[in-house]
C-alpha cells in the first residue's frame, strides 16, 4: 500500500490549496479555501448567490473544490460528483489559519466529515457568523480544535501541527508521516513580524526530518512582486535568509504607519483586513501613541468585542442595522459619532472598508489621510483598486500604501528560496502563485509541478503519477 497524494486547486493561484493525502481508508486534507481571483470573480457585487442551490451552484462555477466523498448528497443536488455517503474514505480537513483562500468552503462539507482550526479560530468564525460575515455553512455540526501541543493519528498517518503564530487566531504548518512517505505543507510562508521566529525553527526541525516532499507557498513569486525586488521578473533568485536590503518587515512598516500617523494634521482612516486581530493590536498600540482615538466599523468592533472580551469605540456608518448583535455591541461599547470627529478631526482614527468608501465623501477631509494595509482591494491587480483611487481622489483624501513598494506580506522570493534550500526536500512542490514555476529545487532534486486531479505516489526520491 502507498500513500498517494492530489491536488483540487491552488497550483497556479493566489490560495485555493486543496490537497489530498491518503493512506488506505483515512484521507487528510490540507485546507479547504477558494483562490483569491478577483479579475475573474463570478460574484462581483451584483451576481447573488441562490440559496437553495448555494454548493450545486459553486460546484457548476468551480468555486467549491471538486473533492470526491466529501459533499453531502442532499447539498450535491444531481451534480456528478461522488457523495460523502457513498465514498468509503474517512476525511479529515486541517485548516493552517482564517483567510479566505484557505478555508472558505470549510461550511460546505458534509458533517460526517472533520474539519479542525485553532480555538481562536472557532471562536472568531462564531463572531463572524453572527454579524453575517463568515462562511456560509450548510452543516450542523461544529468544528474540532487544533491543538499546536498534539500529534494526530489519522489512521496509519501521524499530523503534526506547528504554531507559526500565536498572535491573532493563530497560524500553522502542517507535517504528515505515513508508513511510506514524509510531507510538509507550509501554508503561508511569513519570514518577518512574529512569524519569523517561529518559522525558523519549524525549518530547522523539518530540515532534520529529511522529507520526502515539500508544499511551499510562491505568492512573492508574481510578477508585480520581482519587478519590486529585482526589476526583472526573469531575475534569478539566490537564496538569503534576511530581508533584502530596501525591503521592510511587518514591524518597519508598522513604525512607519505610526510616523506617518504622527505627522499627520488631519482624519486618519484605516482599512487593513478586518480578520486579523493582531492587526486590530498594530493599530490600536498607533493611535495610543499617536494621541488618537481609534474607532471600528460595527462588525469589526463585533469581532474584537467577542474575541478579547474587551470594550471597543464604534463608528456607525450609513447603513440599516437592525440585526440584535449591533444592539448589543451599543449597548456595551461606545460609539464615535460624525459631530465629534468633525469638532477635533486630529484626534482619530477611524476604520474604513471598501464597502463603505464612500462614508468618505462625509468626513472632514481637510489633510485627511487613508492609511492602507492589507485592506481590499490590496493592489492594481483587483479591479476595485482603480475605483478606491477615483473615490479617494474626489473625496480629498490623500492614500497612504506601503504595500508592494517597499514591503510584501509573505517571504521575500530570496528568503523563500532558503528556506527550501535548507529543507533540502526530495520533491519539491511550489503551489499557492501565480507562477509557481519560478521556485527551483535545489541540488539536483525534483521540482514538480503537479497536474490537477493526477494521483501521485512516491517511488524512491521521484513522485510518479498513478492510474486509480
Amino acid at each position: 500500500m502507498k500513500t498517494k497524494i492530489k491536488f483540487y486547486g491552488g497550483l497556479d493561484t493566489i490560495g485555493g490549496v486543496v490537497m489530498s493525502i491518503v493512506y488506505g481508508k483515512e484521507r487528510i486534507l490540507l485546507e479547504i479555501g477558494t483562490a483569491y481571483d478577483p479579475a475573474t470573480d463570478v460574484f462581483d457585487g451584483h451576481v447573488k448567490h441562490r440559496d437553495d442551490h448555494y454548493l450545486y451552484d459553486e460546484l457548476c462555477l468551480h468555486r467549491a473544490p471538486l473533492v470526491e466523498g466529501l459533499y453531502a448528497k442532499k447539498d450535491i443536488e444531481d451534480f456528478p460528483l461522488l457523495a460523502q455517503e457513498d465514498s468509503d474514505l474517512h476525511t479529515s480537513i486541517f485548516i493552517t489559519h482564517m483567510h479566505l483562500d484557505h478555508m472558505s468552503c470549510m461550511g460546505l462539507v458534509s458533517d460526517d466529515v472533520d474539519v479542525y482550526l485553532s480555538e481562536p479560530a472557532k471562536r472568531l468564525e462564531e463572531a463572524l457568523e453572527t454579524t453575517g460575515k463568515g462562511v456560509y455553512t450548510l452543516r450542523t455540526k461544529g468544528y474540532q480544535t487544533l491543538d499546536p501541543n498534539k500529534e494526530y493519528q489519522i489512521g496509519k498517518m501521524i499530523l503534526k501541527p506547528f504554531l507559526i503564530n500565536d498572535q491573532s487566531y493563530q497560524d500553522y504548518s502542517f507535517y504528515i508521516k505515513t508508513p511510506d512517505m514524509k510531507l510538509h505543507y507550509t501554508g503561508d510562508v511569513v519570514l518577518h513580524g512574529n512569524y519569523a521566529e517561529n518559522v525558523w525553527k519549524e525549518m530547522e526541525y523539518i530540515k532534520n526530518e529529511h522529507v520526502d516532499v515539500l508544499v511551499c507557498d510562491t505568492t512573492s513569486l508574481m510578477d508585480s512582486t520581482m519587478i519590486m525586488m529585482y526589476q526583472d521578473v526573469n531575475a534569478e533568485i539566490i537564496g538569503q535568509k534576511e530581508i533584502p536590503e530596501g525591503m521592510l518587515s511587518k514591524a518597519m512598516v508598522n513604525e512607519a504607519l505610526c510616523e506617518q500617523l504622527k505627522n499627520e494634521q488631519g482624519l486618519c482612516v484605516f482599512n487593513f483586513y478586518e480578520r486579523e486581530m493582531e492587526e486590530v493590536r498594530n493599530f490600536q498600540s498607533m493611535a495610543k501613541r499617536c494621541n488618537r482615538i481609534i474607532a471600528f466599523e460595527p462588525e469589526t468592533a463585533y469581532l474584537i468585542w467577542k474575541f478579547f472580551d474587551e470594550m471597543v469605540n464604534v463608528y456607525v456608518p450609513d447603513k440599516e442595522y437592525d440585526q440584535q448583535w449591533f444592539y448589543d455591541l451599543l449597548e456595551h461599547n461606545s460609539v464615535i459619532t460624525k459631530k465629534e470627529i468633525y469638532a477635533e478631526p486630529n484626534k482619530y482614527l477611524i476604520q474604513n472598508t471598501y464597502e463603505h468608501l464612500l462614508e468618505l465623501l462625509d468626513l472632514p477631509n481637510q489633510n485627511a489621510s487613508y492609511l492602507h494595509s492589507g485592506g481590499m482591494p490590496m493592489g492594481a491587480y483587483d479591479p476595485a483598486y482603480e475605483n478606491l483611487q477615483r473615490v479617494l481622489k474626489l473625496s480629498g483624501f490623500t492614500h497612504i500604501n506601503f504595500f508592494m513598494n517597499r514591503y510584501f506580506t509573505h517571504a521575500y522570493p530570496q528568503q523563500l528560496k532558503y528556506y527550501c534550500d535548507q529543507i533540502d526536500a526530495k520533491v519539491l512542490i511550489p503551489t499557492h502563485g501565480y507562477q509557481p514555476e519560478r521556485l527551483l529545487a535545489t541540488n539536483g532534486r525534483m521540482r514538480l509541478l503537479p497536474k490537477k486531479y493526477a494521483t501521485y505516489v512516491l517511488d524512491g526520491e521521484q513522485l510518479v503519477e498513478v492510474t486509480e
